[in-house]
């Protein structure tokens, strides 16, 4: 039945913008990035600049109430950017203006360039410090050695990516190199008839092969690589790329002389969290006619790889196989040797590959965040989704919390979520709400629904499916905050008017939660009763 008042209601208040309204600016999530660079990277608009993917891709989190607050660094003095001759120890003088602590900074990204020696260890420290206080790290290098200096001994980072070329020390693998038929050429030939190195300034990309992870009765793309409707498949072309692996060993120690794990097993208990490739690129590039490097011997290897640490009680961390896939040079062609390349801007106009990469660094950006702000995001888009069409219209208030209401309820939200987020976003939601439900030690249901971070495992018995229990929290969620906030959208947004009312939302979905749960045993044991009554008619 469709509510008239609220058709009325609706009608009456066109004009306003809900999604700046239903919470106010200053109840946002707001995610502190930290971007590091060394050697000649930098900020800049030039070839070798991240202007491209800092005032385009990070400018904005493309999420409902979620803000990206970006500062620079950079290990050299004379650059232009927030904190020159940086230190993660804090060393530099002058001091930067913000500490590099987790006080300061959610997640801190680093594109190396410096090949040779590594950082000091107190530097080393205060990485591994602030990455098992929860904060996220991103990092990448280009091939052979290529960003070792900064990258190759911290901790996770040093195992997840190859950092040394031509030989590595003992438990670290060696780098392709950048010349030979045995390079990671992803090289795809554009507008021209062979293939040439300036081929990675073109509009044409490469494309990757995300891993897919079976979650109840879908599969899903890792979220660094999913988005709205779809999955993405493309990243940036270069001739000669690093390599993203999967760590063999992980009972090594953070670093020297500390005793704490690199990789702790999983909370509650169990194996150690490992890392997992989640996207694979293909090498297999001809001759490139313009500066004369062979064809390559064809292989695939690891383009992305990516290490759920909050499943272990560390920070997240996500290694890519080069900075290119960041740069201007390959984003928007500047600095590109042959006249006219423009990278993914066709005619002036982004194309969708352009899109798809953008997507990658925002999520890039939300995934690392730490446990604090992924319930930060998640309380905040499932109060958006209950004021976006159709659900506004769809859910009303009742009484009775019965598993078979909070199923439709539930089933309605992951639409939702799939069609404004993306289809990774429902399992996530779902983690990261049962996590909060039923306590971070409490890991076996929260770490099966995840499925990102192991093998399917068939921990519910078939009349209890992944997807069942997702829903009816889904479901309880959104039902919670239908019965006790207003119907209408302007009469909420005065309901969080006041910054003192941040504990409000959160309480009405942790009570929404405690029914989902009831939901769940409510639901068992209806299917216990009918087993009964069916054996019974089987004689036994």
């Amino acid at each position: 039945m469709i509510n008239l008042r609220l058709k009325q209601e609706r009608i009456a208040v066109a004009p306003v913008d809900f999604s700046k309204r239903l919470i106010w600016p200053w109840r946002r999530c707001k995610v502190r990035i930290l971007v590091v660079a060394d050697g000649g990277i930098d900020f800049s608009t030039n070839d070798f600049g991240l202007s491209e993917l800092i005032t385009k891709a990070l400018n904005s989190s493309g999420r409902p109430y979620v803000d990206f607050i970006v500062k620079t660094a950079h290990r050299n003095n004379g650059v232009t950017c927030d904190s020159p001759g940086f230190r993660f120890d804090n060393s530099q003088n002058p001091p930067a203006a913000l500490k590099f602590n987790n006080a300061n900074f959610d997640q801190v990204w680093l594109f190396g360039v410096e090949r040779n020696g590594n950082l000091p260890a107190l530097e080393l420290k205060a990485l591994t410090d602030f990455m098992n206080a929860g904060g996220g790290v991103f990092a990448t290098g280009d091939h052979e050695n290529l960003g070792q200096f900064m990258c190759s001994e911290i901790p996770r980072v040093r195992s997840m990516r190859k950092w040394y070329w031509p030989v590595a020390p003992a438990g670290r693998l060696v780098a392709p190199d950048g010349g030979s038929a045995n390079r990671l050429d992803t090289t795809v030939v554009g507008d021209t008839a062979n293939y040439q190195f300036d081929d990675q300034s073109d509009e044409t990309p490469q494309n990757i092969i995300p891993r897919m992870f079976t979650v109840g009765a879908s599969s899903v793309a890792h979220p660094l690589l999913s988005k709205s409707g779809g999955i993405i498949r493309v990243l940036p072309d270069h001739a000669h790329e690093g390599e993203c692996v999967v760590p063999t060993n992980l009972t090594e120690k953070v670093i020297p002389g500390d005793a704490r794990d690199e990789y702790p097993v999983a909370l509650g208990g169990g194996a150690r969290v490992q890392p997992q490739i989640v996207a694979i690129s293909y090498s297999g590039a001809g001759q490139l006619t313009d500066v004369g490097k062979p064809a390559v011997n064809p292989r695939c290897f690891g383009a992305i790889c990516a290490y759920d640490g909050h499943l272990a009680g560390v920070g997240r961390v996500s290694v890519d196989a080069t900075w290119h896939h960041f740069l201007n040079i390959n984003l928007n062609g500047t600095g590109s040797g042959r006249p006219g390349d423009t990278g993914y801007y066709v005619g002036g106009v982004p194309n969708a590959a352009y899109y798809d990469i953008i997507r990658y660094f925002r999520n890039i950006a939300i995934w690392l965040s730490p446990k604090s702000l992924q319930f930060c995001f998640r309380f905040r888009w499932i109060y958006y989704i209950r004021y976006s069409f159709p659900l506004i219209w769809e859910l009303h208030k009742f009484e009775y919390w019965d598993w078979k209401s909070l199923l439709d309820a539930g089933s309605r939200v992951r639409v939702m979520l799939e069609e404004t987020f993306s289809h990774a976003e429902i399992y996530e939601t779902a983690k990261v709400l049962l996590a909060g439900a039923v306590g971070e030690k409490n890991q076996t249901l929260v770490n099966a629904l995840a499925g990102l971070n192991s093998e399917k495992e068939n921990i519910f018995p078939p009349l209890l499916k992944e997807d069942t229990v997702i829903n009816l929290v889904l479901g309880a969620t959104i039902q919670s905050i239908v019965n006790q906030l207003p119907e209408f959208p302007n009469e909420a947004a005065e309901y969080f008017s006041d910054k003192s009312d941040d504990k409000k939302l959160e309480a009405i979905i942790s009570e929404g939660l405690d029914q989902g749960l009831n939901a769940v045993a409510a639901l068992l044991k209806d299917q216990e009763a009918f087993a009964k009554r069916f054996n019974k008619l089987l004689g036994k």
